[in-house]
């Protein structure tokens, strides 16, 4: 019965130089940029998981965004309103 080799036997860890590794430039460009946001423990308690959290978030966005009026400009709202003849009338 062969012995199993062990991590420590790896003949490729004396062959190759991590020591000039850099990071990948477009890894995140790929992937995307991850964002962690740490919560409160009051929170944490009230949402299990991560998905809870973005579903809250995403219904409160939904929610401010359907309550604020849409903005009209000074020039705009100041205008007369005009009125006007349809053609061949």
């Amino acid at each position: 019965m062969k012995k199993k080799q062990t991590a420590d036997d790896d003949p490729l860890d004396r062959e190759i130089d991590f020591s000039n590794g850099r990071p990948n430039p477009y890894f995140v460009a790929y992937h995307g940029p991850k964002v962690i946001r740490v919560l409160d423990e009051d929170l944490a308690a009230v949402f299990p998981d991560n998905q809870a959290v973005n579903e809250a978030l995403r219904t409160l966005v939904r929610l401010s965004s359907a309550a604020q009026p849409q903005r009209v400009s000074a020039k705009t709202a100041a205008a007369p309103k005009t009125t006007r003849k349809k053609a061949g009338s």
